[in-house]
């Protein structure tokens, strides 16, 4: 009995250690989104873009690209317009 219990008492912290920390880091990533950016062309047909590079709505490093007309913001798309800059996905 004395074994049993110094064998799975261990275990039983173990695995519930690792599954808080992995629960806390769901958590931290859960209200982020990963979107399309989109470059604004003023004066085209279709003035925003999709770029097909993924970003965030939330940040602190603007998203950019070079897509032709030089490194340029990657925006949200919203109906018909891309008024929001989009943000870097960190990389953990």
């Amino acid at each position: 009995m004395k074994t049993l219990r110094k064998f799975i008492l261990p275990a039983v912290v173990v695995i519930f250690g690792a599954g808080s920390a992995f629960a806390t880091n769901v958590n931290k990533n859960a209200h982020k989104a990963v979107k399309d950016g989109y470059v604004f062309r003023p004066g085209e047909l279709e003035e925003c873009q999709n770029t097909h590079i993924s970003c965030s709505d939330t940040g602190s490093v603007i998203c950019t690209a070079n897509v032709g007309m030089g490194t340029e913001n990657l925006r949200d798309l919203s109906g018909t317009s891309c008024p929001n800059n989009l943000f870097e996905i960190p990389q953990n």
